[in-house]
């Protein structure tokens, strides 16, 4: 049975050399990004009511997310662009990661150039 099902899942093509060769029908090739979403995660800070009494265990709330789009093809280049971007500010030291991948498409609708951070 476990043979019988491989075989479903397996589409024979021709390889460069012109002999058949197995290749997965469930795979799908995906256009490397254009462009990414960078994520800046601003840690909680408590209150200054809850630092001028003690309650037990200081109360944080949620950190706070930025969100920036960038139209740089390598991600850890988008994370420095956007440490770039924020030079100015306190930010620039805050933990980024890259959220999500951007399309072509998804650049030009956005209206940005290559290289461009613009907040999302």
């Amino acid at each position: 049975m476990r043979a019988r099902i491989r075989a479903v899942c397996l589409v024979n093509t021709l390889d460069s050399v012109g002999q058949n060769t197995p290749k997965s029908s469930g795979m799908t090739d995906k256009a490397t990004p254009a462009g990414w979403v960078v994520q800046l995660t601003i840690p909680a800070q408590p209150s200054e009511d809850a630092r001028s009494r003690w309650v037990g265990r200081l109360g944080l709330g949620p950190p706070e997310f930025r969100y920036f789009n960038v139209a740089v093809a390598a991600p850890f280049k988008a994370i420095e662009a956007t440490r770039e971007h924020l030079a100015e500010t306190e930010d620039k030291d805050r933990e980024m990661s890259v959220v999500r991948g951007l399309s072509e498409p998804e650049i030009s609708a956005l209206n940005l150039n290559v290289g461009d951070v613009k907040p999302a």
